[in-house]
């Protein structure tokens, strides 16, 4: 009985091990305007991360100083998960780092004056997937031909979407009327 109890708890801190160790993500863009890959790594239960940069002078990847905050999202209640895009007319990268149980996100982008990155006052909606069964995901883009971001929110239980961009005029994010199908992945 002894050597059951051992075998059982050694399986338990395997597992735990294991799942500990699978809390990294990564996601990355190129700047045209300087020829730089940039890439960013964080842990989705902190959401703290790392962001590099590749100096061709010493041949290595270098760690940024300043970073996005380690609670990119206030109050989040899931594992945080962030994504990135590049605005070809500003010449800037702008992060998103969402909570996947709520989708609740905030957008980052980098305050040249001030040395930080600074989260924007207008986000995507504080729920911005009415009625998500699973977790929330986003994947941003940024269309060279409108000069527009846009947002495909997701949710991972049988993907239902909503399609977001920003409304220049009205100065916020506006779901599209006409989204993918509720279940995308199901023939008519």
């Amino acid at each position: 009985m002894k050597k059951i109890r051992l075998s059982f708890l050694a399986l338990v801190l395997c597992i735990s091990f294991v799942r500990s160790q699978n809390t990294t993500r990564m996601t990355c863009y190129y700047d045209v305007n300087d020829n730089k890959s940039y890439y960013i790594a964080w842990d989705i239960k902190t959401g703290e991360s790392i962001q590099y940069y590749w100096n061709g002078s010493k041949h290595q990847w270098d760690a940024f100083e300043i970073n996005l905050p380690a609670q990119p999202v206030p109050g989040a209640t899931g594992n945080i998960m962030m994504d990135v895009y590049y605005d070809h007319r500003d010449k800037a990268a702008y992060y998103i780092a969402w909570d996947t149980k709520t989708g609740k996100s905030v957008q980052y982008s980098w305050n040249g004056t001030n040395h930080k990155w600074q989260p924007f006052e207008i986000n995507l909606p504080e729920n911005p997937l009415p009625g998500n069964t699973g977790e929330v995901m986003i994947k941003s883009y940024y269309s060279v031909d409108d000069s527009k971001a846009y947002y495909m929110v997701y949710d991972t239980n049988g993907g239902k979407s909503i399609q977001y961009y920003w409304n220049g005029t009205k100065h916020q994010w506006e779901a599209f009327e006409i989204n993918l199908p509720e279940k995308p992945l199901q023939k008519k």
